[in-house]
């Protein structure tokens, strides 16, 4: 069963061993997502799968994993901060059938990680602050 990650809205990282099935997986993605998986490349060996229709069904946007995609691409893809990934997002390996490489796993609990300790610091956070942190956490944990 392929490793991968899922990244809540919440930013909590939850651990996912996906079907070995490409038809049962692609189920459980849909199932996971809430509807369609959208497939979101910003890293050259990961995929973000996100619901495809996130966005008009205004779901709540995913700071650590549009946090993650700016780190992962090295500029901010939010467009002025107007955009964020939307609501749960799975993270795999471009290729689906092996696992997610550990390196990519301690870079997305190590960014989450920052980023939540920022959002919980109490003091107010602007989106610039999250895309530093999130990118300095990166380099660390490589």
């Amino acid at each position: 069963m392929p490793q991968a990650l899922q990244i809540e809205t919440d930013g909590s990282v939850e651990t996912l061993a996906l079907p070995d099935d490409r038809t049962t997986r692609d189920q459980s993605l849909k199932a996971r997502l809430s509807g369609t998986p959208d497939p979101g490349y910003y890293h050259r060996r990961a995929t973000m799968w996100v619901h495809d229709n996130g966005h008009r069904e205004q779901f709540q946007g995913n700071l650590v994993a549009t946090a993650l995609a700016c780190a992962w691409r090295g500029l901010d893809i939010t467009y002025d901060a107007t955009y964020f990934l939307p609501g749960r997002v799975v993270v795999t390996c471009n290729d689906a059938d092996l696992d997610l490489a550990p390196e990519l796993i301690a870079e997305v609990h190590v960014v989450a990680a920052a980023v939540r300790k920022l959002l919980t610091s109490g003091a107010p956070v602007a989106w610039g602050d999250i895309v530093a942190v999130s990118g300095t956490a990166r380099q660390q944990a490589g």
